[in-house]
């Protein structure tokens, strides 16, 4: 039980909740940092102590790990359920993208996982299904949209549908010419596209003198864009091209999605990893400005700190003076710890500091503490401070 409610404000907690958001890369770490809670589960708790220290010791090392930024795939994921439902290039890329940094991941632990164990440990119940990830990335080009070759017959309509627009260019372009030789055409313009269909710019006075159809006018209605008639047709056989490749596209699209619909559950236990994994990495750059610590943590209601650090402090007083540490012991037998001294003499920042690391650490963070230093585990913690 925590109490009052804005307990969080009250000691600051929630300036350190937001600076893990800013150091997450996507959706899913974010929703990891508000899901932040505290926790009486010893062994939970150990657990992400242990992930977060591990993870510290790897942003130290200066080993290559994986990284990038990527969107929050599940709303992907909820999407690919309803049968017939289909992800845009753009989404299954992203998918890619993300599923790509989850498998060198899995690479990362099975070379590093002896020195870093804690990570390993967190990384192997990753499963995803052997050639899942290649199938998937084949189709694409390294810009994310699919190329010529993701199926014959794209590859057909591709080759119609360039051969075409470069006869309809030739044809535009030699027109072009000889309206500019005649005067038609305001200095400076060249052939444009309206609508996807390729059109000349004309003098307004001149639009009768163009053999073709009016396609638009220019805001001040000096210009008029004219399609010659000598193109029509192969504008609109460019035209049914362009609809033949999109219902193509539509084709491979819904069969990739229908492959990642069939391992949904794998990759939402896949991204839970990876979930953890930016959370922990939040949580250690934190440490690392705090220059905190992983305490011995104790299964009983226990302090034995050395050197504590208010964090809030440590962040205020950078580069102007140090932060005052203090020392504090209350064991099982000590019921009651009585606090005395003048105004302005330290005792809210100490009790403060109290509430602020007993906090951080039932929520899994490291602490400003000297690493000798022992926390125990509370059921409740009740704040009623000014």
């Amino acid at each position: 039980m925590v109490y009052p409610r804005e307990v969080e404000v009250k000691l600051g907690f929630d300036v350190l909740r937001q600076r893990l958001h800013q150091y997450c890369a996507s959706g899913l770490g974010h929703r990891e940092v508000d899901g932040l809670h505290f926790q009486t589960d010893q062994a939970t708790i150990q657990t992400q102590l242990d992930e977060v220290h591990a993870t510290c010791e790897l942003l130290s090392s200066g080993l290559p790990f994986p990284g990038g930024s990527y969107e929050d795939p599940q709303p992907l994921l909820e999407r690919v359920m309803p049968e017939g439902a289909f992800l845009e290039e753009s989404q299954i890329w992203s998918l890619i993208q993300s599923l790509g940094i989850i498998s060198q991941w899995v690479t990362f632990a099975a070379r590093e996982g002896e020195r870093f164990p804690a990570l390993a440990s967190m990384i192997r119940p990753v499963s995803m299904p052997a050639g899942f990830l290649k199938e998937l990335r084949h189709p694409f080009d390294d810009s994310g949209k699919l190329h010529d070759h993701a199926s014959p017959e794209l590859a057909r309509l591709r080759k119609r549908l360039r051969e075409e627009q470069s006869r309809v260019r030739r044809l535009v372009d030699s027109i072009f010419r000889k309206s500019v030789e005649q005067g038609w055409v305001p200095e400076g313009a060249s052939p444009t596209l309206r609508d996807g269909r390729m059109v000349i710019p004309v003098m307004a006075e001149h639009k009768r003198k163009l053999n073709g159809f009016l396609a638009d006018e220019s805001a001040t209605g000096q210009t008029v864009f004219i399609e010659p008639a000598e193109v029509l047709e192969g504008s609109n056989e460019i035209r049914d091209l362009q609809h033949e490749e999109r219902r193509e596209i539509v084709r491979i699209l819904t069969r990739l999605t229908n492959l990642v619909r069939m391992h949904v559950p794998e990759l939402s236990g896949a991204y839970g990893v990876l979930a953890r994994l930016e959370l922990a990495m939040a949580k250690a750059r934190l440490a690392i400005d705090l220059r905190a610590n992983r305490p011995m943590l104790v299964d009983h209601p226990e302090l034995v700190w050395r050197e504590a650090r208010h964090p809030l402090l440590i962040f205020s007083l950078k580069g102007k003076r140090p932060v005052v540490p203090l020392n504090i012991s209350l064991l099982p037998s000590d019921r009651m710890l009585l606090v005395s001294g003048p105004n302005a003499g330290g005792k809210s920042v100490c009790l403060k500091t109290v509430g602020l690391i007993q906090y951080m650490v039932q929520c899994g963070l490291l602490v400003p503490v000297h690493p000798d230093s022992r926390v125990g585990i509370f059921q409740h913690l009740l704040l009623d401070i000014g």
